[in-house]
């Protein structure tokens, strides 16, 4: 079999598993200029009289972005455990039919702009957002050994690409400017029709790539507690994990709050934050699937997180600095990029720490540590911008470069 039948059969098989990451990559990106709009935009007329102080603004957004992350963290640590109990199909499948509800849900609640229902959709869409590592399991179980580094490839790819066309379509599907019906609610109907027909391509088209002996399964309510803490309870990531913790603050306070100052700043619309964001994901593509590999095979890794983290704090600091629209289109792809170099260096420090029977586990770590990390930072950041939308952005500045003070304070062992 050539090269070219070998890939068509990967991706024949692949193919419903490529979307699930799409969708999951695409559905951050979605909500940010949408949330936008809706609350901020007194003329979306989404909340109530009781809600119109600007302070309570502030709170709601940081409020809604962290209610997703917080209950991330609570519902990937049950669907990880659930997936290795009864199969990556069935649990690819709740993941999905969450992703349905959450996205439907959130659409009605713009249609009758209700609050409640719109956070009702954030905690469905958080509490079944653990596909991602379920279909990138899944995927390497497809896989030959010869292939998973080109596979892997194709999982960044896909990632990226949901990162550069998620925002778009948040922003394009609701401005009513190129077609007359689009309203902030249309982005959440197409999320909603794209992950139904994920639900469909995966009954039909995946066979099962996991089946597991052991039938009995029990939820453990604290397994996400469990998992978090074992982060700085074990010896050999401990310090690691203070590190990651103060570096995914800083980056949550960038990335959550960096539509809410062009807002704020230049006025900009949610179709041109979407825009500014897709150019962010372009940012990650690039480091993800090509720089970041670049960078390991010539450099530490420990002086790859470090230079590729200040600098980034850097240009984060010259934004509000120098308040240039101009400027700040130039640098969000280089910062981007720099910004996945980072986060992959780091995710391969923790991967170093232990053998390859904790793999699993440790990647559980870094993904329970980033989910508890954001949500806190959307709760806590949300409020310090309701004083001033700059804040944001001097926090992750000054975050990012605590934690590469402390990468070279604390982990001086380390590559």
């Amino acid at each position: 079999m050539n090269q070219l039948e070998n890939e068509l059969s990967f991706f024949a098989k692949a193919a419903p598993l490529l979307l699930v990451l799409f969708i999951d990559g695409m559905g951050l990106g979605l909500v940010f200029p949408i949330l936008n709009g809706l609350i901020f935009d007194p003329r979306s007329g989404f909340l109530t009289d009781s809600a119109q102080t600007p302070m309570m603004h502030y709170v709601i957004y940081g409020g809604i972005v962290g209610t997703f992350m917080l209950c991330w963290f609570f519902g990937a640590a049950v669907l990880g455990d659930l997936s290795d109990k009864i199969g990556r199909k069935k649990c690819l499948v709740i993941c999905l039919v969450g992703a349905f509800l959450s996205y439907l849900v959130s659409a009605v609640a713009v249609v009758f702009n209700s609050l409640f229902l719109l956070i009702l959709g954030r905690i469905i869409s958080g509490l079944t957002a653990g596909s991602q590592p379920i279909a990138q399991a899944a995927i390497i179980d497809i896989s030959r050994e010869e292939h998973k580094t080109r596979n892997i490839g194709y999982i960044l790819l896909v990632l990226s690409l949901g990162f550069v066309f998620g925002p778009l379509l948040g922003g394009i599907l609701s401005n009513n400017h190129i077609v007359p019906w689009f309203t902030f609610a249309t982005p959440f109907y197409f999320a909603s029709i794209i992950s139904f027909l994920n639900i469909i391509l995966l009954l039909t088209l995946f066979k099962e790539t996991f089946i597991s002996k052991n039938t009995t399964f029990k939820i453990d309510p604290y397994q996400a507690i469990h998992i978090f803490v074992s982060a700085f309870e074990t010896k050999n990531v401990r310090s690691l994990s203070f590190i990651y913790a103060i570096f995914i603050f800083g980056w949550g306070s960038f990335y959550s709050f960096i539509a809410l100052y062009l807002l704020k700043i230049f006025n900009y619309t949610p179709t041109e934050i979407s825009v500014y964001m897709a150019v962010m994901g372009i940012g990650f593509g690039i480091g993800n699937g090509y720089l970041s590999n670049f960078f390991a095979k010539r450099f530490a890794l420990k002086n790859i997180f470090i230079w590729t983290t200040l600098i980034t704090a850097i240009l984060a600091l010259a934004i509000v600095i120098f308040k240039n629209i101009i400027f700040d289109w130039l640098i969000i792809a280089p910062l981007a990029t720099l910004i996945s170099c980072a986060y992959a260096a780091i995710l391969t420090q923790f991967s170093n720490q232990v053998d390859a029977n904790s793999q699993g586990w440790v990647m559980g770590v870094t993904g329970s540590v980033m989910a508890f990390v954001f949500g806190l930072n959307g709760v806590a950041v949300g409020l310090i911008a309701g004083y001033n939308a700059i804040l944001p952005l001097y926090i992750a500045a000054v975050s990012l470069i605590l934690s590469v003070t402390a990468m070279g304070m604390l982990h001086k062992n380390i590559n």
